[in-house]
């Protein structure tokens, strides 16, 4: 009962229950206001997003030229004295090499995938046919099943009529498209130009910031921030680069099997299946469905083997490569993977997918580092505060004890 009482008039204990209750309601308000605004959110953030999307486009290349450009300042031009030329060099070439390489890689790409769609709109009649035997096969079954071919396909035929007749309505859509595409071009250009002037001034900028984190910062919270922004570039580099690497893997080796059977639409396939495999969790399921589809039009066989090969490689790729890739595991647990993943992608699109888990993965590191040793401090205060009330009446008869000794020794004197 005295507990209870000192409990009660513990006034620093209510204030810290309010502030708790108070959080969690708060906490729980700002969520429900959020996701009942997801739309609004969702177009804010693309407005922001396509405002500065030349500088976005513009840090990309430059965190993505950066490793290119250190290789050739540190390794090939490192005997060359004057350190604004060599850097001045590796970035000019760094920046080619790359820009070069995707140059290539889409003017190798983009003719194969237009001749695999042609191919595939050419053999739409074959694979209709295909469609129909299969169709009248399973109305054969007696299973109670009967699909209407005929009334699927004036539905299609229908809705492709009612698209061409729109068309000639929608010329303003269309200029718009025309004007949007304009828009990401010139968009890329300024990212490229924005990209050189930061790779050029990359130790212009980096001693800017940390002379301004020193500044307003304490040595000890200097420390953490720079520890706390190492973490996150570890975090990105390892998870976007190791990706883009495991994508080329699993979309190399379905193009070197499809051509080992001589399956049909080798580019168009492998590379969905390579980008598709990008997108965490749902990306290689719906990489498979799409090129199984793509494949049971042709030959059901190719379908079947194309299955298979596909739950092989992603399993090997789940178990051997990823592990190889990613020397350190990012430690997001699944149920938080999923809730990022769709987060992410309701509020910035493919790309959030894409970053979705490594953001996720920084914030972990913050929870971790950040708030679960203040919590650990605080818990250990209210013990070291609650041990010594307890042991509190313990010393004051301690002490008693030794004066009352005291006295008697002075009186035997």
């Amino acid at each position: 009962m005295k507990r209870f009482d000192k409990l009660v008039h513990n006034r620093k204990l209510i204030y810290a229950l309010a502030a708790l209750v108070a959080g969690i309601l708060c906490a729980v308000v700002i969520f429900f206001i959020v996701f009942a605004n997801i739309d609004s959110i969702s177009g804010f953030f693309e407005g922001v997003t396509r405002v500065l999307a030349p500088v976005i486009i513009g840090l990309i290349l430059a965190y993505i030229i950066d490793p290119v450009a250190k290789f050739f300042e540190t390794k090939v031009f490192a005997k060359m004295k004057k350190e604004g030329l060599r850097r001045t060099l590796s970035a000019v070439i760094a920046l080619v090499l790359v820009l070069t390489l995707i140059t290539v890689f889409i003017g190798t790409l983009i003719p194969n995938l237009i001749s695999s769609i042609s191919m595939l709109i050419d053999n739409a009649d074959t694979y209709y046919a295909t469609i129909e035997k299969a169709v009248d096969y399973v109305n054969s079954l007696g299973f109670g099943l009967h699909i209407d071919l005929s009334a699927i396909e004036a539905s299609v035929r229908n809705w492709l009529g009612d698209f061409v007749n729109n068309l000639s309505n929608n010329l303003s859509s269309i200029l718009n498209t025309t004007k949007d595409i304009g828009t990401v071009l010139l968009n890329i250009v300024i990212g490229v130009i924005l990209a050189v002037y930061i790779l050029f001034s990359k130790k212009y900028l980096l001693n800017g910031l940390q002379r301004l984190r020193k500044a307003i910062l304490t040595p000890k919270r200097y420390e953490s921030n720079t520890r706390f922004w190492n973490r996150c570039h570890d975090i990105f580099t390892q998870y976007i680069g190791c990706n883009i690497i495991d994508a080329m893997i699993v979309g190399g080796s379905n193009a070197i099997f499809m051509l080992i059977l001589g399956m049909p639409y080798v580019p168009l396939v492998s590379f969905v299946v390579g980008v598709a495999n990008l997108i965490p969790t749902f990306g290689p399921i719906i990489g498979g469905a799409i090129g199984a589809l793509v494949l049971v039009l042709v030959k059901p066989s190719y379908a079947l083997w194309f299955l298979i090969f596909t739950i092989g490689i992603q399993i090997l790729d789940a178990y051997v490569i990823k592990p190889r890739l990613f020397s350190s595991s990012i430690g997001l647990a699944p149920v938080w993977t999923l809730i990022a993943i769709t987060v992410g992608g309701n509020l910035f699109g493919i790309i959030g997918i894409l970053l979705a888990i490594p953001v996720a993965a920084i914030l972990t590191f913050i929870y971790d580092e950040r708030f679960v040793p203040w919590l650990q401090k605080k818990s250990q205060a209210r013990a070291a505060r609650a041990k010594g009330a307890a042991e509190q009446p313990d010393d004051i008869g301690e002490e008693a004890v030794q004066q009352e000794t005291q006295i008697v020794d002075d009186t035997e004197e």
